[in-house]
């Protein structure tokens, strides 16, 4: 069987054009693109003009996102809602009050587990950067190529490649937080195929399984090709918002193949149909 690889920007073309119903929204996913565009260059003001109020906002914003290895859907904006209850300025940052804000948003993987995940990334930014968020956030866009795999957050227990990528998207648009629904519809369309040349590198193996730290590098070296691909249209974390928006609308566990628009382009379907 020999079949011709899918085009990246043929996918893309067609998949901003799919609506999305999330968080009670509903809109095409060329909208929430372009929302999460607006966010990025938002929250990178925050570090550029550094105050109190920034910093406490940049923090709100990581702190979602590194501990929503616990949670799903509105249950991590739970997380988000409560720690911009409590948490106002720098004084509000205590122990107690980090407990008080997981127990109210019901926070599943532990209160003990969420209080240290907490306390360590506050210890790190507040004690050891001293605020600074640019010199992390420069880092980071340094490292991006390698996956940053340097952080320091990393070595805080219970953070791992996907959630610190999930934060730092946020504020960086080369970082994409490669969960099940974006590998999904990767591995579907046959977007994997265009990871054969990266395996030069030892560091890296070709598989689809983000737990899996050589897979996972191996999927952000991947989204980066695939970016550059696009020639500048889309930037890996506009990747990530369109390929995981399509896994929740269209390509889900269970997929809607017969009303998906890239049923001509995904080697799945087209699988399917010369099998058939």
């Amino acid at each position: 069987m020999n079949l011709e690889l899918p085009n990246i920007n043929d996918i893309l073309g067609k998949m901003v054009t799919v609506n999305l119903s999330f968080d009670g929204q509903e809109d095409a996913i060329s909208k929430w693109l372009q929302r999460h565009r607006k966010t990025i260059k938002s929250n990178q003001r925050l570090f550029i003009h550094q105050s109190e109020q920034n910093d406490i906002k940049i923090l709100h914003s990581m702190l979602r996102d590194l501990l929503v290895r616990a949670t799903k859907g509105e249950r991590g904006n739970r997380v988000y809602d409560e720690l911009l209850k409590t948490i106002k300025r720098k004084k509000d940052l205590t122990t107690q009050n980090y407990k008080t804000i997981l127990t109210n948003a019901q926070y599943r993987w532990g209160i003990a587990i969420g209080t240290q995940v907490i306390s360590k990334v506050v210890e790190f930014f507040a004690s050891r950067l001293k605020w600074n968020w640019k010199v992390y956030f420069d880092a980071a866009e340094k490292y991006h190529e390698t996956n940053f795999q340097q952080d320091e957050l990393l070595k805080v227990k219970h953070i791992g490649y996907k959630v610190r990528d999930l934060a730092l998207s946020s504020f960086n648009r080369n970082y994409v937080a490669n969960d099940l629904h974006v590998v999904r519809v990767m591995t579907r369309l046959g977007l994997l195929n265009y990871g054969f040349d990266l395996l030069t590198d030892s560091s890296l193996e070709m598989g689809n399984n983000p737990g899996n730290i050589k897979n996972y590098l191996f999927l952000h070296r991947l989204v980066l090709k695939l970016s550059k691909l696009t020639h500048g249209q889309y930037f890996p974390a506009d990747l990530d918002k369109v390929l995981w928006s399509f896994g929740k609308s269209i390509c889900k566990n269970r997929p809607k193949c017969n009303s998906c628009p890239m049923k001509k382009l995904c080697l799945t379907g087209k699988s399917k149909k010369l099998g058939g």
